[in-house]
C-alpha cells in the first residue's frame, strides 16, 4: 500500500465517520443538517489545502528530475 493510497483511505474513511455519526446523533433534523453543510465545507477546504500542497510538491519534484537530467 502506498501513502498516497492510505491518505486518501484515511480522508475518505474520515469524512464517511464524521457524516455517520452526525446522521446517528439525537439531534433536530435542521441542526444535523447545518452540522453536515459545515462538516462539507471544512472537509472541502482541507482536501482543497492537500490538493494544493500534493502539487506543490510534484511540481517542485519535476524541476528536481529535469536538473538531474
Amino acid at each position: 500500500m502506498t501513502a498516497k493510497g492510505f491518505l486518501v483511505g484515511m480522508l475518505v474513511g474520515g469524512i464517511l465517520g464524521a457524516g455517520a455519526a452526525l446522521l446517528l446523533a439525537p439531534m433536530k433534523g435542521e441542526e444535523t443538517r447545518r452540522k453536515i453543510a459545515d462538516t462539507a465545507k471544512s472537509a472541502k477546504g482541507r482536501v482543497s489545502d492537500v490538493a494544493s500542497s500534493v502539487k506543490s510538491r510534484v511540481s517542485r519534484e519535476r524541476e528536481t528530475v529535469k536538473q538531474a537530467m
